[in-house]
């Protein structure tokens, strides 16, 4: 049932996504789809509703996101509302905080769409850049309108980055969902991803050649993976690998971070014991706790 209606989301979004590429290719705007937006165009599913999809990333020229923010507007595309004005193209160019503008949305589309300046987060920037994907891209014409697709080698290495060193080492997330996909479009491009230029570029520094091993053991821990002969996974990663899955199997390693979280929720009240008194009295207060504690307990489930 789930698989059925997230087709049917998908559909939509295919839907979506054809109006925005035709929308920008009328400017002379080929945008390079990243992540979801690639699979849903290449078909590496072999069906669309096997793809999650949270949001549309779009790879575009940094000296057209002026302009392409204007075409956008005539189609009813807007920032999310706030107090503040949306930030203009130009004060983003310069602010260079962020590697996508902030997400717009039409209220004729399901969901927001993210237009990147550069494929990855500024912090791990140096790994792949913009212009490297695009010369490697693949014109692709598709429901009326011409869009570029990462090359296998790009892909992974953008979902290696991505999934690894920004959601797992920077937000201490891991996403199986992120992990089956490097895995899928490993197998199903296998004989076009070039694994040895995927190894040099991390092995340039060693916090990213160690996390490259790791990634890739992971992978083999969780989904059997078998490692390419370029890239080496030493026995003591293989180890980390296997303790990381038993530990998330293992539901004592839960119930200690959820007493854990219930010691710090309950030092923090008791800062305050006159406050604390006085709300043990109130429903509101049991209320709140107990929702706190089953949004952390939830949030420690879907983290992997």
């Amino acid at each position: 049932m789930k698989d059925a209606l997230n087709l049917d989301d998908n559909h939509r979004y295919q839907d979506q996504l054809a109006e925005l590429i035709q929308t920008l290719n009328r400017i002379g705007v080929r945008p390079l789809l990243l992540k979801g937006a690639a699979t849903l165009v290449s078909g590496l599913y072999p069906t669309p509703g096997e793809r999650y999809i949270g949001d549309i990333d779009i790879l575009i020229p940094p000296d057209k996101l002026a302009e392409i923010l204007v075409v956008l507007s005539e189609i009813g595309y807007a920032p999310k509302t706030t107090d503040q004005p949306p930030i203009t193209a130009e004060d983003f160019l310069k602010q260079r905080r962020c590697h996508h503008y902030p997400g717009i949305r039409s209220f004729e589309w399901p969901i927001w769409v993210e237009l990147h300046i550069h494929p990855v987060h500024l912090p791990v920037a140096e790994c792949l850049t913009a212009e490297e994907m695009v010369q490697d891209a693949t014109l692709f014409s598709w429901r009326g309108g011409e869009c570029l697709l990462p090359s296998p080698t790009h892909f992974v290495m953008h979902n290696i980055i991505h999934s690894y060193f920004v959601n797992y080492r920077m937000e201490e997330n891991l996403r199986l969902r992120q992990l089956f996909e490097f895995v899928h479009v490993s197998r199903v491009y296998a004989n076009q991803i070039d694994w040895t230029a995927i190894q040099q570029r991390f092995n340039s520094r060693r916090y990213y050649r160690n996390g490259l091993s790791y990634y890739v053991a992971l992978a083999n821990a969780y989904l059997g993976f078998q490692p390419p002969p370029e890239i080496p996974i030493g026995h003591w990663i293989q180890l980390r690998a296997k303790l990381h899955l038993m530990w998330i199997k293992s539901a004592l390693a839960y119930y200690l971070l959820y007493l854990f979280y219930l010691i710090f929720r309950l030092k923090g009240y008791a800062r305050n014991p006159r406050l604390l008194k006085k709300k043990l009295l109130t429903l509101s207060f049991y209320k709140s706790f107990y929702q706190s504690l089953r949004s952390f307990k939830t949030k420690m489930w879907t983290s992997v």
